[in-house]
């Protein structure tokens, strides 16, 4: 995992979207409870996302909300269905991102476009805004670690190039995947 500098995006926001940032992160740990793994994953994919936001023109505090929620709809559909493929995170996630982000902030325009985010994160295509997009390769720049593991560098390429949706979130795995320190 590469370290994010988070600071040149948290400098742009004000003192209250940085609080209800905090808010929505610690939300998020707090529901997943002690699900250390979900945990990281969200806080990897944020990672991510700071790091694409430097380089993409989004809504940092809808972007962000949506990378610490978007899985959030997984303890449900496990509980309700005992797994939780992506369609199942999209049709439960929304409900309890809602519930949360309610109790933070009553910014229904916020609240309903991170909800759209969230109830779309594993559509390709999902939502048309940058928003989506950075989402879409923050969570694809985590998950990918597992995919391309063992590939010869060609393979990880083509696979690179379908996943990804943004130039910035490609060249930013190509970094990850194929540059020589990727092989220590």
């Amino acid at each position: 995992m590469m370290v994010h500098n988070q600071d040149a995006v948290l400098n742009r926001l004000s003192i209250e979207q940085r609080k209800l940032l905090d808010q929505v992160k610690a939300a998020m740990e707090l529901y997943f409870g002690s699900d250390v793994r979900r945990i990281a994953h969200a806080h990897d994919v944020t990672g991510y996302a700071f790091e694409l936001l430097q380089f993409i023109d989004a809504d940092p505090v809808e972007t962000l909300c949506a990378s610490y929620l978007h899985d959030i709809g997984i303890p449900e559909a496990e509980r309700k269905y005992d797994q939780c493929s992506g369609k199942l995170q999209e049709q439960e996630g929304p409900a309890v991102a809602k519930r949360i982000l309610y109790e933070i902030t009553h910014d229904a325009v916020l609240i309903e476009r991170v909800c759209e985010l969230v109830g779309r994160h594993h559509t390709p295509g999902g939502v048309d805004r940058p928003e989506f997009r950075i989402l879409w390769d923050a969570d694809a720049l985590v998950n990918l670690v597992e995919v391309v593991a063992d590939k010869e560098a060609y393979a990880i390429e083509a696979i690179l190039e379908r996943a990804l949706v943004t130039e910035p979130g490609l060249r930013l795995a190509r970094q990850i995947f194929l540059s020589p320190a990727a092989d220590d």
